[in-house]
């Protein structure tokens, strides 16, 4: 009987180990690598021409979600890294769009700008903070989990990538100085860079990189099958310049006096990724027991994309450069870190539409709205309606404020007003719908683009009334092309899991891009953000 007693409890203690060491054991280093402006079906349509080690290995190797969606209508850079992060939707973490109007101080909010500016050598600079983002962040709970011994770092050349990426608890924010090509941070997070960083400013790769002459990267005769031709009437290209391959880069760096258009080019993603490395060593991120979190915001697709449009030679070339900067990124984590001990996710920040005349000219319905234009007839239609006045106050990605001021003063009916406004918009070209603020806060929508539309909409930041335009159609603010819509083409993004414990496996299922951070949560056995709505996506694990 003791024999048999025994061995039951020497059982029991082997399947509790066995458990504890699933429990503990968690990746050393968690790498979020956001794509601006990538839609899944890129991986398909650029699939033939990428490499063996870099996306193919990340997918044949992986996790791949076939069908990962944001699930909210205004499609921006700022709401997609926020979703991503907090595991929520707009309408609770309050980035609404990139820009809004707020009505208590009469002025536009950039999603990521602090109130807060400062001096640099007698300049006035621009400053970045996190403060816009209502809960909290990925990277704020694995520093909370661990006593701030874990470390977050954020780095884009955008700016609002990396602040809404890195949290409010981010150790450091990094993103590009346009005026001498440097990596910069923000007073939010130290009065003053690590030194590492300043010895890898001094090296002066941002001059390397733009010295050097754009050509394709393959024959454009014998490659580059999925894209226009080089030369065609779809691109904006370089303004005064040119828009068909080769671009003289030191040219256009001695034309603007600054390093812009390094982020207008291939090479401002491989500079983004030698940085990348640099932090890795540097700030010693999976070194230790407590799990760090990396995001890495590769943004140079989205600012060709606003010149060229997404089926351009240039924005094919961006793809194929970067499929070779991710070899080069994995074999560093491979070698530095461990694949064994790193969880990546890539995925984006949201879609992009195709240049309207493009689809123009292939039949389809598409076109250009004038939201100003349209804006200003709809102020006169309201001043002969009810009072001569300024009623419109503002009008940011489609969303309308109206002049909280002139509705007190004329005693006008709020949702009177609302409603026909939105009765207005929708008799404009290239409008499928226009919601009402009180209607999207007072009324529960299950799906479709009610949904959509509600998952965006939040009481303090959002407009009056919200305009939904047709598939196709969209506002372009001086870009070839741009992004906003709850259409697929904005949507439809990818989703890839690769390294620690993650198994070969395609999940075709809906998931959604909030699920990113629960799924992080469980992995790591930390408490999800606080408003966090998406689930876990279970199947990820071996």
């Amino acid at each position: 009987m003791n024999r048999i007693y025994f061995c039951f409890l020497l059982i029991f203690l082997s399947l509790n180990s066995i458990a504890q060491n699933h429990i503990n054991k968690t990746p050393k280093l968690v790498v979020g690598i956001v794509i601006e402006q990538m839609r899944h079906e890129m991986l398909l349509r650029y699939w033939e021409s990428f490499g063996e080690n870099g996306f193919k290995r990340i997918i044949n190797n992986g996790v791949l979600c076939s069908q990962a969606h944001c699930n909210y209508l205004i499609t921006q850079n700022g709401p997609g890294h926020a979703s991503i992060v907090t595991g929520t939707n707009p309408s609770d973490h309050g980035i609404v769009s990139d820009n809004w109007y707020n009505k208590l101080n009469n002025r536009i909010v950039g999603c990521a700008n602090d109130p807060k500016f400062y001096f640099e050598n007698g300049k006035l600079i621009k400053n970045y903070s996190p403060q816009n983002i209502i809960c909290s962040t990925l990277g704020d709970e694995m520093k909370l989990a661990n006593n701030s011994r874990s470390k977050v770092v954020a780095i884009s050349l955008n700016p609002v990538s990396s602040v809404i990426s890195g949290g409010k608890l981010a150790n450091y924010a990094f993103w590009f100085n346009v005026a001498d090509g440097t990596w910069q941070t923000g007073s939010y997070y130290s009065d003053s860079l690590p030194l590492w960083v300043d010895d890898f400013n001094n090296k002066g790769f941002q001059d390397i990189y733009m010295d050097k002459n754009w050509a394709s990267m393959h024959s454009l005769s014998d490659n580059y099958k999925n894209s226009l031709p080089d030369d065609n009437n779809f691109e904006l290209g370089f303004e005064n310049y040119r828009h068909t391959f080769p671009y003289d880069l030191s040219y256009l760096k001695k034309r603007s006096g600054d390093y812009k258009y390094l982020k207008y080019s291939p090479y401002g993603n491989t500079f983004t990724k030698d940085f990348a490395i640099s932090a890795i060593v540097n700030e010693k991120l999976g070194k230790d027991q407590y799990p760090d979190f990396l995001s890495l915001s590769f943004s140079a697709s989205n600012y060709v994309g606003q010149l060229f449009g997404p089926r351009s030679v240039e924005f094919e070339d961006v793809f194929l450069r970067l499929d070779k900067d991710l070899e080069h990124l994995i074999n560093f984590l491979d070698k530095e870190v461990g694949l064994d001990n790193v969880l990546i996710y890539v995925t984006s920040d949201r879609g992009v539409a195709d240049v309207p005349e493009y689809l123009m000219y292939k039949k389809q319905n598409a076109g250009i709205f004038d939201g100003a234009k349209a804006v200003t007839l709809l102020n006169s239609y309201l001043s002969v309606l009810h009072k001569d006045g300024e009623w419109i106050k503002s009008y940011y990605s489609r969303q309308i404020y109206f002049n909280q001021s002139l509705i007190d003063e004329t005693g006008v009916d709020l949702f009177e007003l609302q409603q026909n406004v939105a009765s207005f918009m929708v008799q404009f070209n290239g409008v499928a719908n226009a919601f009402p603020g009180l209607t999207i806060n007072s009324t529960s929508f299950q799906s479709g683009v009610n949904q959509r539309v509600q998952n965006t909409y939040n009481q303090k930041r959002s407009g009056d009334v919200i305009v939904n335009l047709e598939p196709g159609w969209i506002e372009k603010n001086g870009k070839a092309t741009n992004s906003g819509s709850a259409y697929a083409y904005d949507t439809h993004v990818p989703l890839i899991w690769f390294g620690w414990k993650t198994q070969q496996k395609h999940l075709d299922k809906s998931v959604e891009v909030i699920d990113i951070a629960p799924t992080i949560s469980w992995i790591l056995n930390i408490t999800a953000p606080n408003s966090a709505t998406g689930k876990p996506i279970y199947d990820i694990l071996q």
